[in-house]
């Protein structure tokens, strides 16, 4: 894609507008001729602009005459043109020819390096590894062996499990996922029971060791015993005193209550946005695909990958939360939720939830929310045995 653009920012290009009732005809035509038209946009039922060669423009004349269209150029890029605006300052204009050779040189550098996937593992300290293995911004890309450093790194750290480094344009992207550490090993010589961790349903029991002392479908509250580490035999005289393991997942409760200001509006996206691309640095770029800006009120998304920069300008409006009441409900569901999530285990599993909303004088919604989870509720308590 990069030499694509390079070339025709190199060769010249024009935008043209073409206007007449056979718009579909005339792009069959041109595709039937090998006269390759890109960002093709239908502005109504009788107007289109696209982008084509400067060769390709010249082809157009049969066709204009043949299906009897208008066709007008609207913009002209690319180098010659910048060439021929400066014809009188050549010095500026090699400038630029060179400048651009330095960019595309400069792109056989990795000046960018990102870590991917880590949650439990500091990304600083796998940076730090990558840069000790030679990956850093500056490296010359031909001189990364991907297999070799993936190998290393995963000796290094072994908290890590699997690697993956992908090498996109001037960007090293290094993609991990952490192991899954073994528990730490429990003293199976000290003796305990299993009690509830919170109130709850058993739904299912996995009894390692212990004799358990409830059963799924049974009602228990937070502290009650689940597994005793006491067992007593019948037929046996004395007792023996085990160190009780097991699972026990049970179904628990959890409500939360959050609020919205109707006051303040939302801003949502309306799905039309315009690009503008650029080649260089943040003071010095130079626009290879711009794309007007029709609309004051966007939200602007930024993407730089090496030397390549692009602005993406989403347009954005501003909306009541009245006026949306699905939106509105939605947007409370997310945030109860998410504040739910915060006092519940990782691996805690919701099977079912239930909202309900009010609106309170016309100033501020309120949603209260109860879920239902599955989680395991086994708390391991010493047995005094003296």
């Amino acid at each position: 894609m990069f030499f694509y653009i390079l070339w025709n920012f190199l060769v010249g290009y024009v935008i043209i507008r073409v206007e007449g009732l056979s718009l579909e005809k005339f792009i069959n035509l041109t595709v039937s001729r090998g006269i390759y038209l890109w960002g093709i946009k239908r502005q109504n039922y009788t107007t289109l602009t696209a982008r084509i060669s400067i060769r390709g423009f010249k082809q157009l004349r049969g066709i204009s005459h043949k299906i009897r269209c208008r066709i007008r150029i609207v913009d002209k890029r690319g180098l010659p043109f910048i060439l021929y605006r400066y014809r009188r300052r050549k010095m500026l204009a090699v400038g630029m020819l060179v400048c651009l050779c330095i960019i595309y040189g400069l792109s056989s550098f990795v000046w960018t390096v990102d870590v991917e996937g880590t949650e439990e593992v500091d990304p600083r300290m796998v940076l730090a590894e990558l840069e000790s293995l030679g990956v850093k911004p500056g490296i010359f890309k031909p001189h990364i062996d991907n297999m070799l450093i993936e190998n290393q790194l995963l000796v290094r750290i072994p908290e890590l499990s699997w690697a993956s480094l992908e090498i996109r344009g001037s960007r090293a992207i290094l993609r991990v996922r952490e192991s899954v550490l073994p528990p730490a090993l429990v003293d199976r010589n000290t003796p305990c029971n299993i009690v509830a961790a919170k109130d709850g349903i058993i739904h299912k029991m996995i009894v390692l060791d212990g004799q358990a002392a409830v059963g799924p479908g049974q009602t228990v509250k937070k502290g009650q015993l689940l597994v005793s580490g006491i067992i007593e035999h019948p037929d046996t005289i004395g007792v023996r005193y085990v160190h009780s393991m097991g699972q026990i997942i049970a179904r628990t409760w959890y409500q939360q209550t959050v609020e919205l200001s109707l006051k303040e509006p939302y801003r949502q996206r309306t799905g039309r946005k315009a690009e503008i691309k650029y080649i260089g640095w943040d003071r010095f770029k130079i626009p290879y695909r711009k794309e007007e800006i029709p609309y004051t009120d966007y939200d602007l998304e930024v993407h730089k990958d090496g030397f390549f920069l692009t602005e993406i300008y989403h347009e954005a409006e501003e909306i009541q939360w009245n006026r949306n009441i699905g939106k509105m409900k939605a947007k409370l569901e997310e945030m109860a939720v998410e504040a739910v999530r915060k006092s519940m285990p990782k691996r805690a599993k919701i099977i079912d939830k239930k909202v309900k909303y009010d609106i309170i004088d016309s100033e501020k919604a309120i949603a209260v929310i109860n879920i239902e989870a599955l989680e395991d509720i086994a708390v391991q308590q010493s047995i005094e045995t003296q």
